[in-house]
């Protein structure tokens, strides 16, 4: 999206120099995400690598004797999923914004998974969790596309991944309550 700026060092987002709320900020400040004590500095730069590992893997610029071993299972798992699932990617790392709605976030992978199409969020650390289908429905949102099929994909360290698909539609109306709520603190300058 023209004019919108990603900043790598704060994950923040900025349209029209306007600062913008992420996806999974919007979720966490509602709470929706539970339990986080999984989320370590450690998984947080792994995933990270993982995620980049796998960007190079799809432009064809990865350089793969050039891996740290920690990620080589990760990418491992996501080429068995690629080929087993019949996955073609279209997009990966998509940075978007809504004007409508006024946030924005950064989408894993958009493409087409057995001729379906699709948004996929890659997770590394943990199985996705039903906030996983909120997130992905914030997603959904920045594409404007409604009904397209949303998916997690939990790569494992032994090779092997794990494909949940989110179905309830209702994800969508969940996401935008917990943007009006984000909203309404920022309004009224309420903190957590």
């Amino acid at each position: 999206m023209d004019n919108l700026i990603f900043r790598e060092s704060d994950h923040s987002y900025m349209l029209h120099g306007v600062s913008l709320p992420s996806v999974t900020q919007i979720i966490a400040d509602a709470g929706l995400y539970g339990n986080t004590s999984y989320f370590t500095d450690y998984s947080r730069d792994r995933g990270s690598f993982v995620h980049k590992a796998i960007e190079y893997h799809l432009s064809g610029e990865l350089s793969e004797e050039t891996l740290d071993p920690v990620i080589v299972p990760y990418l491992d798992a996501w080429k068995k999923f690629q080929s087993e699932a019949n996955y073609i990617s279209n997009l990966c790392e998509e940075q978007l914004a809504s004007n409508v709605y006024r946030f924005a976030g950064t989408i894993d992978h958009i493409g087409y998974l057995d001729g379906h199409f699709c948004i996929i969020d890659v997770k590394t650390s943990v199985v996705a969790s039903a906030a996983t289908g909120i997130q992905l429905a914030g997603y959904e949102i920045l594409l404007s596309a409604r009904g397209v099929r949303r998916f997690a994909l939990h790569l494992q360290d032994n090779g092997n991944y794990k494909l949940i698909e989110y179905k309830d539609r209702n994800d969508r109306n969940i996401f935008l309550a917990a943007l009006a709520l984000w909203i309404w603190k920022q309004n009224n300058n309420v903190r957590g």
